[in-house]
């Protein structure tokens, strides 16, 4: 693995002397220097890594327990794996299990790389992380400093990636009588269903391409966080948990509220639990968490009633605002005769046409929703300030449906799990380490653990200081100094 390190005093620091020497000359300039020093670093720790990959494969080849289980079928087969520091380039060696007759590259099976793999997990987390908050192609250039993926790539990764990650674990289960949680979902255009050319038109000639990923969000409680002094209110939630998937059909949506279940038995004592709220627009799938979630009840949300209230009265003119105050004083009372005798007053003004069946629509909406409306005026733990249009924003909206954009269903689906992920404060590299993690648990032989045993006790054997001191020319030289640091601390440690 010393090439590596000869190359750069040989060939690199020369390079970099240059540019030291065309800043004295105005040709270059400070900034010149640090990327041409930076790039070549990121070159050596390239290098170097697959220098280590390579002596690994060495020394795999020499084992005696590989002699006993793998036959060599071929040698120097290249790999390419992109890396955070850059693409690494390396051979490693095949092999033909004995026992099974299966080729595989052991190597491969000790560095956790599947066959198809073609960059590290830190580079598919720097990839994910850019792409789940902006786009493909930001996502690609984020992989390393010198080598980006191409789009097609990070469509890929986003598309197969398993977003399947463990319940917190906590150590006291939290203590609450009621839990809130507000659902919803976006709007978002479908580029196609299965294949490009699929999406079917209305009537009035606009294509059928809405997909509706859905979000759940589970919280404790809404706080002012804006402080006294300041003009305008800010909330927080408190001990928020998102939810997010498309999730079509009652099968799917009922999975997705049984996710919601099991976190909250898995972080909050059930027996002091009293209640849980679950608010939104009275959609089928919403309510369907009240069969999943035990001590739970179904609350209308105010922003969907503020909708529908503004949409009944926008034509009245100078009189919206007074009949719009007593609708909301129907509704806070839960008067429903009220309510019924209001709208009855609307129609008579509302001339027919779209006006009046919008207002009909409105007037049957509350009617089908009246229990909603009622356990929000009769239980004073069901109203809370309204949040789910921000969450849907927020979580969304922002990535999904507020710029020109298509998804495929599956893009669409992912994308919406991985930024409720990335919002619960997850790291996307722990996600794929626990999923790298699983899948070597499953792959495992016994073989291979015995091979690895060895290959320990080799290594606490080998000395890359000795090496690096008895064959790498220059390093004795003062300017150097920082070199030496490197393989002396590094390396002896």
């Amino acid at each position: 693995m010393y090439q590596s390190i000869l190359q750069f005093i040989e060939k690199d620091i020369k390079e970099i002397e240059k540019v030291l020497g065309n800043i004295l000359t105005g040709e270059k300039d400070t900034d010149d220097l640090t990327k041409e020093v930076q790039d070549r670093l990121m070159n050596l720790a390239a290098r170097w890594i697959s220098e280590m990959y390579e002596m690994l494969d060495a020394e795999i080849r020499s084992s005696i327990k590989r002699k006993l289980h793998w036959t060599i079928e071929q040698r120097n087969e290249p790999k390419e794996l992109l890396d955070t520091v850059g693409m690494l380039h390396f051979n490693r060696t095949g092999y033909k299990d004995k026992k099974t007759g299966k080729y595989i590259y052991l190597l491969d099976e000790i560095l956790g790389l599947s066959g198809h793999q073609r960059m590290t997990i830190g580079a598919a987390a720097n990839i994910l992380e850019e792409a789940v908050l902006t786009s493909y192609a930001k996502g690609g250039s984020a992989a390393s400093p010198s080598d980006a993926a191409s789009k097609q790539t990070v469509k890929k990764l986003v598309h197969e990636t398993e977003i399947d990650f463990p319940l917190p674990e906590v150590r006291e289960k939290r203590k609450q009588k009621y839990l809130h949680i507000v659902a919803d979902e976006d709007h978002v255009a479908a580029q196609f269903w299965k294949e490009k050319g699929d999406l079917e038109k209305s009537e009035s000639g606009n294509k059928i391409n809405t997909i509706m990923p859905k979000i759940i969000v589970v919280f404790e409680d809404v706080v002012d966080i804006s402080g006294e002094r300041s003009g305008s209110h800010r909330y927080r939630l408190v001990e928020k948990r998102t939810f997010c998937g498309v999730h079509k059909g009652t099968e799917a949506n009922l999975r997705f509220w049984e996710e919601v279940r099991d976190y909250i038995a898995a972080v909050y004592d059930t027996d002091t639990l009293e209640k849980i709220y679950i608010a939104g627009d009275g959609a089928a799938w919403i309510k369907s968490g009240t069969e999943v979630l035990e001590k739970s009840c179904f609350v209308l949300d105010k922003f969907h009633m503020m909708k529908y209230i503004n949409e009944s009265v926008s034509h009245l003119l100078d009189s919206a605002d007074e009949i719009k105050e007593e609708i909301w004083e129907s509704i806070n009372k839960a008067d429903k005769e009220g309510l019924k005798r209001i709208y009855r007053s609307i129609l008579k003004v509302t001339e027919e046409g779209n006006k009046y069946e919008q207002v009909k629509a409105a007037r049957n909406y509350f009617m089908n929703q009246w229990n909603g409306i009622e356990n929000r005026v009769k239980d004073a733990g069901a109203r809370w300030r309204c949040c789910a249009e921000g969450q849907v924003s927020h979580v969304l909206s922002a990535r999904m449906s507020s710029r020109p954009m298509g998804w495929s269903e599956r893009g669409c689906d992912q994308m919406a799990k991985l930024r409720a992920y990335h919002w619960n404060v997850g790291k996307i590299i722990d996600l794929l380490r626990y999923q790298k993690k699983k899948e070597r648990q499953e792959e495992k032989r016994k073989e291979q653990e015995e091979l690895i045993k060895e290959l320990r006790k080799k290594q606490k054997n080998w000395s890359y200081a000795e090496q690096m001191r008895a064959e790498v020319p220059g390093t004795e030289q003062h300017s150097m100094k920082w070199m030496r640091d490197i393989i002396y601390q590094a390396l002896d440690a």
